[in-house]
């Protein structure tokens, strides 16, 4: 599992830089990338920051697949079982508060298109491989204060 953060373009440039290498090779997919800049709000003492936060989960992927077989390859073999694992672990986490419901709130997207058509970074760059990928959007993410001792 490869974990980049950062806007469109440094994680584009990060696995391009990745591509190079034949050591870094396997270890470009699958991949959870962070957006960045993430903007808190620190406005109570009842938790330290408040955001939201977006991420795509992507793993390889071939111009030549149809719908059908991105949906096994990709999305139920792969980027499904991740997805779920990662709501998971952020539920398990006591760092964080996700209310009295425990919902990690999102906006969730499997994107076909990517594979077939390409994804681009926000200036308009293709990424050089073709993905299938997760799209997570405005996931709520509330951030306990800590209760060091000291």
């Amino acid at each position: 599992m490869n974990y980049i953060f950062g806007n469109s373009q440094y994680i584009k440039d990060t696995l391009d830089v990745y591509s190079q290498s034949e050591r870094q090779l396997p270890l470009k997919f699958p991949l959870v990338a962070l957006f960045c800049p993430i903007s808190e709000r620190r406005d109570s003492r009842h938790y330290y920051s408040k955001s939201k936060v977006s991420l795509v989960i992507a793993c390889p992927s071939t111009k030549d697949w149809t719908n059908e077989e991105r949906e096994v390859n990709s999305f139920k073999n792969i980027l499904r079982p991740i997805y779920g694992r990662l709501l998971d672990v952020l539920l398990e986490d006591n760092r964080f508060d996700w209310g009295a419901d425990d919902k990690v709130r999102h906006v969730y997207s499997e994107n076909y298109s990517y594979g077939r058509y390409g994804a681009m970074t926000a200036t308009g760059q293709e990424v050089s491989d073709p993905i299938d990928a997760i799209d997570i959007s405005s996931m709520e993410i509330t951030i306990n204060n800590p209760n060091c001792r000291r």
